[in-house]
């Protein structure tokens, strides 16, 4: 029976069916995250017994009346040291060590754009993906209208930008809102696989925009 375990511990997907395997793996994860949490716990609090921000030791004439941390530069990066140990320690324990990819999406208020628009198509018809919008502020920005440019291959191979639908065409955007917007192209029988990249632009908000990439897969004979 020892044998035979043995012999299934060396396939390299076999931790995953053995639950003690995974407590024991999620416990190290565990010890080695809180470990590193109570380093930099450690470091900030034999700081403040010397004094933050200085370098010989507590001084009431070096202490600000605010209190700020603004003032206390170590006291920012012992701070920001911690944040990334709890990040790192969650991204262990939930087994996601990869950064997901960003999502599509216009920032209208603070003119930024994330992530791109990818459209996979199998075969002729529409294709569809999403993007979002963003008003975080506290100022209503009216209606927006997305627009997309002709969607261009390396070969010279050309989609005009009336194949590009969006769903809906125009969007309220209200102060702190967020709509998710169908982005719809009609691929033809004549478009030939591959990849088709292009544009998309905000009216009226000049300095947001996205690429947007088409995918056509190859037919099948």
């Amino acid at each position: 029976m020892g044998s035979d375990d043995a012999s299934i511990a060396d396939l390299p997907w076999a931790s995953i069916f053995d639950p003690a395997n995974n407590v024991r793996a999620l416990g190290a994860i565990q010890e080695r995250g809180f470990r590193a949490a109570t380093d930099v716990v450690s470091r900030f609090v034999r700081m403040t017994d010397r004094g933050l921000g200085t370098v010989g030791g507590p001084s009431s004439d070096a202490k600000p009346e605010d209190g700020s941390a603004a003032t206390y530069p170590d006291l920012g990066r012992i701070l920001t040291s911690l944040q990334g140990v709890v990040s790192q320690l969650g991204q262990s324990v939930l087994g996601n060590n990869n950064t997901a990819p960003a999502e599509a999406a216009l920032d209208l208020v603070n003119s930024a754009s994330s992530g791109q628009v990818v459209v996979e198509a199998d075969g002729t018809g529409p294709a569809v993906t999403e993007v979002w919008l963003h008003n975080r502020g506290p100022q209503d920005m009216g209606k927006v209208r997305l627009r997309c440019s002709d969607l261009l291959a390396h070969g010279g191979a050309l989609i005009e930008a009336s194949a590009v639908r969006f769903e809906p065409d125009v969007v309220p955007m209200p102060a702190r809102s967020s709509r998710g917007i169908t982005v719809e192209v009609d691929v033809a029988e004549q478009y030939s696989p591959g990849w088709y990249r292009g544009t998309i632009l905000a009216d009226g908000h000049d300095d947001v925009w996205l690429p947007v990439s088409l995918h056509i897969a190859p037919r099948s004979s």
